[in-house]
């Protein structure tokens, strides 16, 4: 038996997050399911963390045991010919039986996208956030650095029963783009992509962040109330949780 780390990419519009979950469609459940198909018998798989309803992912890792031969290329072929178009394995390798892809994980990286035109193309709205309103964008980017470091994020959590909430950031950006490339597509248009990396995240931490900054350049919130969200843990106000359709989980780091 050998144990199997795989990466993942996936649009995660239609499902209810990546976990399994008793009711909703998760992406872990499918790629068990498709895996327990090949080889006729019950597989688990192992993720390096949760996403949620709607997020996407560009490099999520997961793990199994594995105990039939066959050559790996050949069992990703065949994982992803069971699996929805919009879930795909891009890679399967072997690695150390000790190998967890959550405990092992170093840091992790999310880009998030903004798009601040007046219109959105329908091909892209499902990828990112349109927010058609004037942003003072130089005070937005000068804010990144009050997020960097190690700091207490309690006050840019959801409700979660993890216990330490300290977390570090090691790098966090702001991009400026006037065209938006992928999945064969050249938008052009006017956006705005955050990148953030951090050795962990809280649940909807990064949706609060980019939330939190976007009312900062809309100047309904001070650079003093963030500072003061720090400190005494409490969600600054106003502040919105950005829609999980521009996130994407951009890479796990080991």
């Amino acid at each position: 038996m050998v144990n199997l780390k795989m990466t993942i990419q996936y649009d995660g519009t239609n499902y209810s997050g990546w976990q399994r979950q008793k009711k909703g469609y998760s992406i872990q459940a499918l790629i068990e399911q498709a895996l327990s198909k090949i080889c006729k018998t019950e597989i688990k798989i192992r993720g390096a963390g949760r996403t949620d309803a709607g997020v996407h992912a560009l490099g999520q890792v997961a793990s199994f045991k594995w105990q039939i031969k066959m050559p790996l290329n050949n069992l990703k072929k065949a994982l992803n010919s069971l699996l929805p178009e919009d879930i795909r394995v891009v890679e399967i390798e072997e690695v150390d039986a000790e190998f967890h892809p959550q405990y092992a994980v170093k840091r992790k990286s999310y880009v998030y996208y903004l798009c601040i035109d007046e219109e959105c193309s329908c091909f892209i709205q499902r990828y990112v956030w349109h927010y058609p309103r004037k942003l003072n964008l130089s005070l937005m980017e000068e804010s990144l650095s009050l997020f960097k470091g190690t700091r207490d994020f309690t006050a840019f959590s959801g409700s979660t029963e993890v216990k330490n909430k300290i977390r570090t950031v090691y790098d966090f950006t702001m991009e400026r783009l006037d065209r938006l490339c992928f999945m064969d597509m050249n938008m052009i248009g006017n956006f705005i992509k955050f990148r953030i990396e951090a050795d962990g995240f809280l649940r909807y931490m990064v949706r609060n962040i980019v939330g939190c900054i976007v009312e900062l350049g809309r100047e309904k919130l001070s650079v003093e109330s963030i500072c003061e969200a720090f400190n005494s843990g409490k969600r600054p106000s106003p502040m919105q949780t950005a829609p999980s359709r521009g996130l994407f989980l951009e890479k796990i780091y080991y």
